[in-house]
């Protein structure tokens, strides 16, 4: 009976073995919930719950989708490393569809990292970081181009858009995006942070995106609002606005350093869509207290206008301070909106956006002569704008609470 019971267990084990083998070749390439061991690849398709730990490394080889039910769970001080490919279609990239689920909560201490897996980094090592949502936009069946290459997994839709004003995707929050914007396909490079008609109901705070190849944040569509942005080094827009996008953006740090290299590079850039239509939702981003520094006594080479606004969009910018650019506003194709109480400084032309309301053009060889932020160009720099100039009260930090500090790198 003891043999008998002996061979029975053993063979239990090895039955347990093979299952668990079986189900570990699987998850591979779909997981449906579970806590990721450090050092795992974050699987192709994740229709569960995953969960990375607290201060883990993990790695993207291609593209991950979190599909309608499933959701990522991301705990403080994890590393996401996006693992560099041969060819374009094939490059890495975090894709949260429709219905899925992203928690990315990092800490001041303990941000969250996307990061390139390349021990020394350069623009566009990886894809980057695309959230997809229900709410409208004005543009049916859109999808963001090339997330979907070099083919897309059964079942899996990279459609955004919707109805849903208050969707949620779930939360980033101390997260920092760096070394993206890979090429998907010719002339087609992903955001540092793609939203596709994300919902008012998803938490953006604090996110810090760096060195990427093509914007560092860009909405199509979509009424999600989002705070506390930094981008650093970003090689193209800054903010882009699209397809019918009519969230509030406020308190945004933008730094162009030189040594590096930037191409059609504006602070905002906005359209309505492609076409200069007229379909609703009418693109109408509202910007606040920001702050977009370029060149101290020139433009940089690719940098082109603090603010381009075209294609019949709409606009809404207040209290905010633009430096260091060739070109002010610009306002064409039948784009209007409000631009308020905010500060330009431009080496070139200044532009104007009509009416002109209680703004400050300044036409100066250097950028900070007149708004006289404390020092923003140094490598430690002090964004303070002084209390007696035309700076004063606008900007990324008009409370003087610096909650760019601490968490962010490279400022």
């Amino acid at each position: 009976m003891k043999k008998l019971m002996i061979a029975a267990s053993a063979l239990t084990l090895l039955t347990f073995a093979a299952c668990k083998k079986d189900a570990q070749k699987q998850g591979e390439q779909n997981v449906r919930a579970g806590v990721l061991p450090n050092g795992s690849t974050i699987p192709g398709i994740i229709s569960g719950n995953v969960e990375l730990i607290e201060n883990g490394t993990y790695y993207l080889d291609g593209k991950s989708y979190v599909t309608p039910g499933g959701e990522i769970v991301i705990n403080k001080g994890a590393t996401i490393k996006g693992i560099s490919k041969s060819t374009p279609a094939e490059a890495s990239a975090l894709i949260v569809t429709r219905g899925g689920l992203i928690h990315a909560v990092g800490t001041v201490e303990q941000p969250i990292v996307f990061t390139s897996n390349n021990g020394t980094p350069a623009v566009g090592d990886w894809g980057g970081v695309v959230i997809l949502g229900s709410a409208p936009c004005n543009k049916v069946g859109a999808s963001i181009e090339g997330i979907d290459l070099p083919s897309l997994p059964p079942g899996v839709d990279v459609q955004y858009g919707g109805s849903n004003a208050t969707d949620s995707s779930g939360i980033l929050k101390y997260v920092r995006i760096e070394w993206a914007g890979a090429n998907v396909s010719d002339n087609n490079e992903l955001n540092s942070l793609t939203l596709g008609g994300v919902g008012s109901h998803t938490t953006l705070d604090y996110i810090q995106v760096s060195y990427g190849r093509d914007d560092a944040f860009e909405f199509f569509g979509g009424t999600v609002n989002a705070s506390h942005l930094v981008s650093l080094n970003t090689n193209d827009d800054i903010l882009d606005t699209d397809h019918g996008f009519t969230g509030t953006l406020s308190y945004v740090l933008a730094i162009r350093r030189p040594g590096f290299i930037y191409a059609d590079a504006n602070g905002i850039e906005s359209d309505n869509d492609a076409n200069s239509s007229s379909d609703t939702p009418r693109t109408r981003p509202t910007i606040e207290y920001a702050t977009f520094i370029a060149g101290q006594n020139s433009a940089f080479l690719g940098t082109l206008n603090a603010a381009r606004f075209r294609r019949n969009t709409g606009f809404n910018v207040t209290n905010s301070i633009f430096m260091g650019y060739n070109n002010g506003t610009t306002e064409t194709e039948g784009a209007s909106g409000v631009f308020t109480g905010n500060v330009v400084h431009v080496f070139l032309t200044l532009g104007a956006i009509n009416p002109l309301t209680n703004e400050t053009y300044i036409h100066a060889t250097d950028a900070n002569a007149d708004i006289q932020l404390v020092d923003p160009f140094s490598l430690l720099p002090n964004f303070d704008p002084s209390t007696t100039t035309v700076g004063s009260g606008k900007g990324c930090n008009p409370a003087f609470d610096y909650w760019f500090l601490t968490w962010t790198a490279g400022l």
